[in-house]
């Protein structure tokens, strides 16, 4: 093996595990969104990932990525907020103004 084939079998494999790094983020924001939701009394509808860079944080590098949060606070209306995540870490969660669920008295 070449030195020329061993740098782009390096790359594949830095590519492979970089894929691998976001979907697991994007897995733990996912269970995070749903936990939030429950915990304020919305419906969690989806989340999409909206836009993803590399960015580094107190000397740290890892992706910068920001959520689009789709949920709904009576069942009916469709509201959208985001969540932004540096690496694992939430680091903001963003809401619109929403309706509250009418009580089921």
């Amino acid at each position: 093996m070449d030195m020329y084939s061993l740098i782009i079998l390096l790359c594949l494999l830095m590519i492979g595990l970089q894929f691998w790094r976001l979907r697991g983020i994007a897995e733990s924001t996912i269970s995070f969104a749903q936990r939030y939701c429950q915990k304020e009394g919305l419906q969690y509808i989806s989340l999409a990932r909206v836009k993803t860079r590399m960015s580094v944080k107190r000397g740290k590098p890892d992706w910068h990525i920001i959520y689009q949060l789709e949920f709904s606070s009576d069942g009916e209306t469709n509201y959208t907020g985001s969540i932004t995540t540096h690496g694992r870490k939430v680091m903001k969660v963003e809401l619109p103004v929403y309706r509250l669920a009418p009580d089921a008295n």
